[in-house]
Order: structure tokens, then C-alpha cells, then sequence
């Protein structure tokens, strides 16, 4: 019996539930938008947390099919949102220190002398 598609098992490791996203922006119409994940990845140095971003599909009804689809692409109506919802995006990985990570602008400021 397969697994349930997003619940993905390596052997010798917890199954931890599933959990989502940091930040959610949208959905906006045709249910377009972004999520910002936070991951923690192995490396050579121990586990490290890194974010990434997810952009949800544009969604519309077919009607031979009487389904709702996900579609590949998007219709320059879309644009705007798609901008909006990256740009809020950024400026959250830009302006949110990493849980448990030091902030590298915060060590900076702590290293200068104060005058």
C-alpha cells in the first residue's frame, strides 16, 4: 500500500506531521498565490534553515470535466498579483531574521565600535 502523496518517508527517520506554510499572500483571483517555507536541510556542518517560496497555480473550472484544474500558466491579467504577491515575498525573507539563526545585519551593528 502506497503512502498519502505528500506525507514522503526515508527510512531511520520520523514521520513528522505535515505543516505549512511561514507566510501565506493570496489567494488572490483564480487562486494565485505565493507561500514562503522555512526548511531545514542537511549539510557537512549539521542542519541549517533556509527558506523557498511556492507561487499556486492559476485554477479554473472545466466544464467537459465538471472539475476545478490547476492551470500552467497565466493570463496577463494575473500580472499584478502574481508582482504584488512575489514583492511581499521578498521583503518578508529580506526582513525576517531566520528562526534560531543569528542576524548577520544585527552582528554587524554589534561589532562596530559605538561612537
Amino acid at each position: 500500500m502506497s503512502q498519502p502523496k505528500g506525507n514522503s518517508h526515508t527510512p531511520g527517520r520520523p514521520l513528522l506531521p505535515p505543516r505549512g506554510p511561514e507566510l501565506k499572500i493570496g489567494p488572490f483571483s483564480a487562486g494565485i498565490g505565493v507561500a514562503v517555507w522555512l526548511n531545514t536541510i542537511q549539510t557537512d556542518d549539521g542542519p541549517r534553515k533556509l527558506r523557498s517560496i511556492t507561487i499556486a497555480p492559476r485554477r479554473y473550472f472545466d466544464r467537459e470535466a465538471d472539475t476545478w484544474r490547476d492551470s500552467g500558466s497565466y493570463n496577463p491579467g494575473d500580472i499584478p498579483a502574481l508582482i504584488f504577491a512575489l514583492q511581499k515575498a521578498q521583503e518578508y525573507i529580506f526582513t525576517t531574521p531566520i528562526p534560531g539563526q543569528d542576524d548577520p545585519e544585527a552582528a554587524d551593528r554589534r561589532d562596530r565600535p559605538a561612537f
